[in-house]
């Protein structure tokens, strides 16, 4: 037997995935590629 999904059911599954998926490429995003710019730092703090 074969299930089928209604049509409310697959935007629910694709938005599901979508919104996964997004989020996991922001955050490979992230952290593969750091900013360029240095913080700026309050003076006093290190050497």
């Amino acid at each position: 037997m074969l299930a089928t999904l209604t049509p409310l059911g697959w935007t629910f599954m694709l938005l599901s995935i979508g919104s996964v998926s997004a989020l996991t490429f922001w955050c490979f995003k992230k952290v593969l590629f750091p900013p360029h710019d240095e913080p700026d730092l309050p003076g006093g703090l290190g050497p």
